[in-house]
């Protein structure tokens, strides 16, 4: 029997080892690119459960299930942290008049938990997460009865989602390609492996090292003027070292800062027990990622921006004794667009259209749920337009709509291009209705293309993918794979461009220089002398170039 302090602990056990584990699931996406985050997302909309579980004071099992289940929805990120938040949602209810947790009661659980997620998703596809829960519930309505012992019993119900898992390259052909398992089913199995840890009396221990203080690693603050701080970005993470790595661990650290040392400053590098922890200030924070990513799995990254930090802090400064600006207008309108975007380019750009507040975010840092209705709870509009403009934040907008009880509609943006396209449309006289209709119509006649950089070695299909190739991703096809960021931007382009397209506009991130951007405006304007061609700053992080073709 499970009492709700046992339960608790269950939960904060299934945390800890998800969390130790996020790195392995994101390094499951299926394409080797820097954008994999689904343990990252599943490992925050769990965290935000565990904190709303701990504030319950209740010793009744429901009321600590009911706590978790609304932490999770409102902290869900990602497609991945929605359908999980769904399975908590369904196991909560399960879980509901329960005074202890037995057999019969997690039994009851599993099955509202997978009900529940399935109808959360308008098209489930099987080979995810989602069949992995079934068949996990299915073991156990098959199978329960024959258990006395709930420990012995979520043994065998995990065994049965590990056979799932295996399973899932069979029904989803773009994981067998990329030789991987779902991700979203790995991370679920790391939660039911730390849950089964505690039931067994072991103790889930978050792997981390002690934070190397400021003083260790040099850095003295920002009393200078920003123009003279020479490495701009201050780079922080930890690398999990390679289980064949382990007894070069030393050695790792000292080659590692040998290779850090020319691209930066303020280095520090310190191991403990197979960790190793990096700070450095460089220009190159990718650069920094790339060469330690070959030495064992990244977490707890951090890259902050001095020069911005240095500034915010003068004007802080400067302005100490004037009341700080309003997070939120108060104002009345009849439609507030609430949008997503990283890079201050690209943030720019969407509230020159009309875009009321930018959430900062994309690949590897998705909003969660509250994120859209802190916006939508603390302003007056009659009318929302949610654009997430990214396939991986849609399921967190959507719910975000479920949720709140104004007038709301998501326009399911993929790409920044989209939703440029979208808000061209707009008609403010016109309903909701018809502009959400005609906005998702406008979206479809934009092509997005995206150029960024391989972070492991791997093969899909017949296609194999080295490190640090440069690659030209067009949907879901890999359309360029080269050594060089401009041969597989104008090969990109030529992918994209066909008889009936007008205009090419290519947006360069945060890593490209203005001058490097212009060298492939003109030789796009060369070839294409018929079309017009736009470059524009974007100043994304990860992706060297987004190119939109209509």
């Amino acid at each position: 029997m499970i009492d709700a302090s046992m339960f608790k602990k269950v939960l904060k056990g299934a945390y800890a080892n998800l969390e130790n584990n996020k790195q392995m699931v994101n390094n499951l996406n299926v394409f080797p690119v820097p954008d994999g985050d689904t343990g990252t997302n599943m490992s925050l909309t769990v965290k935000t459960a565990v904190e709303e579980m701990s504030k319950v004071t209740s010793d009744k099992i429901g009321d600590v299930a009911a706590s978790m289940s609304s932490g999770a929805l409102m902290g869900a990120r990602g497609n991945s942290g929605v359908i999980l938040s769904q399975l908590f949602r369904g196991f909560a209810k399960g879980l509901k008049d329960v005074k202890e947790i037995d057999i019969d009661s997690l039994i009851g659980a599993f099955e509202l938990s997978t009900k529940m997620a399935y109808r959360a998703v308008m098209k489930p596809t099987e080979g995810t997460i989602l069949t992995v829960a079934r068949e996990m519930n299915e073991f156990a309505k098959e199978h329960g009865k024959s258990y006395s012992n709930v420990e012995e019993f979520v043994s065998h119900v995990l065994d049965a989602g590990e056979k799932s898992l295996q399973n899932t390259p069979n029904l989803l052909p773009v994981l067998k390609e990329a030789g991987v398992v779902d991700a979203g089913g790995r991370g679920l199995l790391c939660l039911f492996e730390g849950a089964l840890k505690v039931l067994r009396g072991e103790e889930v221990i978050f792997i981390d090292v002690e934070e190397v203080e400021k003083e260790e690693s040099g850095v003295k603050g920002f009393e200078i003027d920003s123009s003279d701080i020479k490495y701009g970005y201050c780079t922080e993470f930890l690398i999990k070292v390679h289980k064949e790595n382990l007894k070069y661990e030393s050695a790792l650290t000292a080659a590692l800062k040998d290779k850090l040392t020319p691209i930066g400053d303020s280095l520090v590098a310190v191991h403990d027990n197979g960790i190793i922890k990096i700070h450095v200030h460089t220009n190159v924070p990718w650069n920094a990622m790339k060469m330690a990513a070959t030495c064992g799995d990244l977490s707890k990254i951090k890259i902050e921006n001095m020069r911005e930090q240095h500034n915010e802090i003068i004007v802080k400064s400067e302005e100490e004794n004037k009341k700080e600006e309003e997070k939120y207008s108060s104002e009345e309108k009849d439609y507030i667009f609430i949008g997503v975007a990283a890079g201050s380019g690209m943030s720019k750009i969407l509230k020159d259209l009309g875009m009321d507040y930018v959430i900062e975010g994309g690949q590897t840092m998705n909003p969660s749920t509250q994120d859209f209705l802190d916006i939508i709870d603390n302003t007056n509009g009659k009318n929302y337009i949610l654009m997430p403009n990214n396939k991986n934040i849609i399921m967190a907008a959507t719910q975000a709509k479920e949720i709140s009880e104004k007038n709301i509609e998501v326009v399911k943006t993929r790409t920044i291009p989209e939703c440029i396209a979208a808000l061209m449309v707009f008609e403010p006289d016109s309903s909701i209705e018809d502009n959400a209709e005609n906005m998702s119509e406008a979206m479809e006649e934009v092509k997005t293309g995206q150029v960024t950089f391989a972070v492991r070695d791997t093969s899909i299909g017949e296609k194999k993918i080295s490190e640090g190739d440069i690659l030209g991703i067009l949907g879901s096809d890999i359309v360029a794979d080269t050594k060089d960021i401009s041969e597989a931007t104008l090969s990109l382009i030529d992918e994209m461009v066909d008889d009936d397209s007008e205009l090419i506009s290519i947006y360069y991130g945060e890593d490209v220089k203005e001058a490097d951007a212009e060298k492939i405006g003109k030789l796009v304007e060369e070839k294409y002398s018929d079309l017009d061609v736009e470059i524009t700053y974007g100043g994304q992080p990860l992706y060297y170039y987004i190119v939109s073709v209509e």
